[in-house]
């Protein structure tokens, strides 16, 4: 009885981990994918990150199994970066100019260092 339920709860943490994994593939924030599990799953906030830590380590072995180059990655990062503030400067959104200059920044390591 007692391991029919640990399989159980191993699936339902790999659904949940699966579910993760493709919602951040799909471009959905690390919050957006935190308050979906809480809501739609009854876990915990502190459950759903180790449930997105997961997930993004799934995505870092996809990325090494490709033979992604880091490089690649960070252009195409920058790249979205950029897009992202030019469509937030047309929209006159400057919070949204913000956010992506500051995680260009980060990103880059543009600022001064402290």
């Amino acid at each position: 009885m007692l391991g029919g339920s640990l399989m159980a709860k191993r699936a339902a943490v790999v659904d949940r981990v699966e579910e993760a994994h493709s919602m951040l593939l799909q471009g959905y924030s690390c919050t957006a994918v935190m308050a979906y599990l809480a809501q739609s799953k009854g876990v915990s906030r502190r459950t759903a990150q180790r449930t997105i830590q997961q997930a993004y380590a799934l995505i870092c072995e996809d990325i090494d199994q490709a033979n992604i180059q880091r490089t690649d990655l960070v252009a195409q990062a920058i790249h979205l970066l950029v897009e992202s503030a030019r469509v937030a400067l047309k929209q006159n959104n400057p919070g949204a100019v913000v956010g992506a200059i500051s995680q260009l920044d980060k990103l880059c390591r543009l600022g001064m260092s402290k």
